[in-house]
């Protein structure tokens, strides 16, 4: 019976150490995750902000068919980025892409037309692509 008991508090400690161990390691994990979901919004908007500049470079040589393509790409990667500001509760920010995703679709329609006020549609979704990037002050607790 001693016997017995002995090794059920043996079996309640190890799975008590397990279940604190789990946990330790959990918890660095999250805050893993959390930096990595950062990064990640965070070069989606930087490769918004490169098409976006790429797409002006072109418009400057009136390669206004390539413009309309590094536009499109810049649309795609601010909307993207916009999603995922929309699920992580981060409004302002979400508004911020958005607004860039609609400038440069304009951009990319103007294009089309081969009218030369893409540019400063381009130019503003810039602007809305670096205010989006300042990171919040969620972003600066969360990279330490």
């Amino acid at each position: 019976m001693r016997q017995l008991k002995l090794a059920g508090i043996g079996v309640l400690v190890a799975a008590t150490v397990l279940a604190l161990g789990f946990l330790w390691g959990a918890r660095g994990r999250w805050a893993a995750e959390e930096r990595l979901a950062l990064v990640e919004q965070q070069l989606l908007l930087s490769d918004a902000r490169r098409a976006t500049y790429a797409g002006s470079l072109e418009l400057q040589k009136l390669n206004f068919g390539a413009a309309a393509g590094h536009f499109e790409a810049a649309r795609a990667d601010s909307d993207q980025a916009r999603l995922r500001f929309e699920a992580a509760g981060e409004t302002a920010r979400a508004e911020q892409a958005g607004t860039a995703a609609g400038l440069l679709n304009e951009a990319r329609s103007l294009c089309a037309r081969l009218d030369q006020a893409a540019g400063e549609r381009a130019q503003r979704a810039a602007r809305s692509l670096e205010q989006a990037a300042q990171p919040s002050p969620r972003d600066a607790k969360s990279a330490r």
